[in-house]
């Protein structure tokens, strides 16, 4: 009778159901509670990260039936409760703890009348003139201060500065107002030069420029707020003329469209119109990138059919290309268009053939890259070196077409080859053959595309040229 009453009762008994807080305000607390009108004979609260796989852990101490628990620690978290009760384990659902965000406190300031902005956060203020400051979105309750002090009623998003102080506010959000945030503090000072300061404004920025790059111009001396603002450009020595579109306090432009041009600023306050000092705008340039070669005496040079200039190399031939010392950023060596990797230094010397060129940037302008594919260093195998090919004194021997496709002629100019061989660049012969007296067809149609070497052999002696199989 007993064991029928234990196991009938847990079965029915009811798993606990928990509810709670489960969206916080940063630095608040919440607390989860068991909502059944059962007493359970114990109670153990477990708790896990929603986004692993780790299993529940249970929590120290909490063991009633309601666990409070604190924003900082159990954000992003699962909740349960596993109960007992008559000897019969039950498991609660589980609630997810989550929190509200919004973007950090952000102040914004604008100036009127006679101000003059100082290295950040300092405003020299002169009588008449004031600061305003307004808290952004998302804060909608505000409170403000002035050296450390609350300012009485100063509680909304804005507040206008005149005087001299150190300001800042302490602001929140509607949805969780007691969780707040300070700003920085912004300093107004009296301006001791009020009586003397000069309505033209000066203007400064960097006007020697990199190419491809941008610039700013602003307003370095005078009022920090005008009426009206108006960027000119002139060119050589010519009238200024206005800019489009260049009617703020600060002028953005790239250094291409105005190099070599002159830039000032014509403002206005009140009836009055004051015209800035002017600027330069200067590109850096410099020579064309290249760089210096030097063979050794495995290298030499040669020319082509094209009458351009190609380097051959013999085994062991070694080309040194050095890059002018200006050319010290961003360095990277090519081969057949692709960078050869690990080829980052100034100097870099060829061993094989190829075409080879540099891309690098001057150390004034490391962003501005430079580059000698359009003058590559072509670097092919000397034939006369190949495979024990002898050099030539002469041309004895002619073939066409040159490039070939899949026949290449050979029209020997002197008597007495009696064999052919080709080669590839690096000495391996691929074919081999009898000549006839006159002209020998050799069927090349199995040869990839590429440079190949042709040697004609015979009782006075070799002969060699190279070939271009398409």
């Amino acid at each position: 009778m007993s064991l029928f009453f234990t196991t009938t009762f847990a079965a029915f008994a009811q798993a606990p159901v928990i509810e709670g807080d489960v969206m916080l305000c940063p630095d608040t607390n919440g607390t989860a509670t068991v909502t059944n009108d059962v007493t359970y004979t114990t109670y153990q609260w477990y708790s896990k990260y929603w986004f692993t796989d780790d299993p529940y852990v249970a929590i120290d101490g909490a063991t009633s039936a309601s666990f409070t628990y604190d924003w900082f620690t159990y954000d992003q978290s699962l909740l349960k409760v596993v109960v007992t009760l008559n000897g019969a384990e039950l498991e609660s659902n589980a609630i997810q703890i989550d929190s509200h965000a919004w973007a950090s406190l952000l102040v914004s300031t604008t100036t009127d009348g006679n101000v003059i902005r100082g290295e950040y956060p300092i405003y020299l203020i002169c009588e008449g003139g004031s600061v305003t400051s307004t808290v952004l979105s998302p804060y909608t309750i505000a409170q403000w201060y002035k050296d450390g002090v609350i300012i009485e009623g100063a509680t909304n998003v804005s507040y206008t500065i005149t005087e001299p102080g150190e300001y800042y506010v302490v602001a929140g959000v509607e949805v969780c107002p007691n969780s707040t945030s300070t700003s920085l503090p912004i300093s107004v000072q009296a301006n001791p030069n009020c009586a003397t300061q000069s309505l033209t404004p000066v203007i400064a920025g960097d006007t020697l420029l990199c190419p491809d790059t941008e610039s700013t111009l602003f307003v370095a001396e005078g009022l920090i707020t005008y009426d009206s603002y108006q960027w000119y450009v002139s060119f050589d020595g010519g009238a200024f003329t206005a800019i489009e579109d260049a009617n703020a306090d600060n002028f953005m432009f790239a250094a291409n469209t105005y190099d070599q041009g002159t830039l000032k600023l014509v403002v206005t306050e009140g009836d009055a119109t004051y015209e800035s000092n002017t600027l330069l705008v200067n590109v850096r340039n410099w020579t064309p990138l290249f760089y210096f070669t030097s063979l050794n005496e495995e290298a030499s040079e040669g020319i082509n059919e094209e009458g351009n200039l190609v380097y051959l190399l013999c085994p062991g031939g070694e080309i040194t290309n050095t890059l002018p010392e200006l050319f010290s950023e961003n360095i990277q060596w090519f081969r057949d268009g692709e960078p050869i990797e690990g080829a980052n230094e100034g100097v870099y010397v060829v061993t094989e053939p190829g075409s080879y060129h540099a891309v690098a940037s001057p150390s004034i302008c490391p962003y501005s890259s430079n580059s000698t594919a359009g003058t590559p260093l072509v670097v092919s195998l000397n034939p006369d070196c190949i495979a024990g090919i002898d050099a030539p004194t002469a041309k004895t021997f002619t073939m066409y077409p040159n490039p070939a496709n899949s026949i290449l002629n050979i029209a020997a100019q002197t008597t007495g080859f009696e064999s052919y061989a080709v080669y590839d660049v690096t000495g391996k012969k691929l074919l081999e053959g009898k000549t006839d007296a006159a002209l020998t067809t050799v069927t090349v149609s199995g040869l990839s595309a590429g440079s190949y070497i042709v040697k004609l052999s015979g009782s006075k002696g070799n002969a060699s040229q190279m070939f271009i199989k398409q």
